[in-house]
């Protein structure tokens, strides 16, 4: 097992630059053909499956019957947004327009509200990342609101948030890289070292004229 982590360690650099390029394609594949219809079903999907992931860790560890009740009402809200979601995505030519904008900014709004309301009973203990979330979650979701949004704008959003993430995965693969050249640069021996140690031909090694005269003496 060590030896498998410390394999997967040496080279996980071709991993991310493999990510990278992966990234990049998606970036180029959202900005050349029209995404509108896939963007609003992966955004669907996502919802519903971090709307199931919730539901049942949620409910056995709630104490609290009102917050319970709540929640699974929220869940159960995204998950027909993320139906529709789905649905208009491959049911419609067009998608749902600006409709989309206004679900997911309902989404977004409901989940802050509904976690600070569990932080404000005492039902829910909050953390310095879930603070930060469900903040942004209510600010975009406002935003989105009061400018509107469509799934266009957010493949171009998720465009370039792929060619931010491909820049850091290179240039995480390529020290990556770097590192490997030098350690196995370190574990060869240089070819300095590999020409002082061999002896020119026609010149005899130090040490091999006084061990012909011993073998002499001991034939004698």
């Amino acid at each position: 097992m060590n030896k498998i982590a410390t394999l997967f360690r040496s080279y996980n650099w071709s991993i991310k630059l493999a990510g990278a390029a992966l990234l990049i394609a998606l970036a180029i594949t959202l900005f050349i053909l029209d995404m509108e219809r896939l963007i609003e079903a992966f955004v669907g999907i996502l919802i519903a499956i971090y709307a199931v992931v919730r539901l049942v860790p949620f409910v056995k560890s709630q104490r609290s019957d009102l917050i319970k009740t709540i929640n699974i009402i929220e869940i159960t809200l995204n998950i027909l947004v993320a139906a529709a979601f789905i649905i208009a995505a491959f049911a419609t030519e067009e998608g749902l327009g600006e409709i989309f904008g206004y679900m997911l900014a309902g989404v977004l709004l409901l989940r802050g509200m509904v976690h600070f309301y569990g932080v404000s009973e005492g039902s829910e203990k909050g953390d310095h990342p879930t603070y930060f979330f469900h903040i942004a979650t209510l600010i975009i979701g406002t935003i989105i609101v009061l400018e509107g949004f469509n799934a266009t704008q957010l493949s171009i959003l998720i465009a370039l948030i792929s060619l931010i993430g491909a820049g850091y995965l290179g240039f995480e693969g390529y020290q990556g890289y770097s590192n490997y050249r030098q350690r196995k640069q370190l574990e060869r021996p240089s070819d300095r070292a590999r020409d002082e140690d061999r002896v020119p031909d026609g010149i005899e090694a130090p040490g091999d004229e006084e061990k012909d005269r011993e073998q002499d003496r001991i034939v004698s």
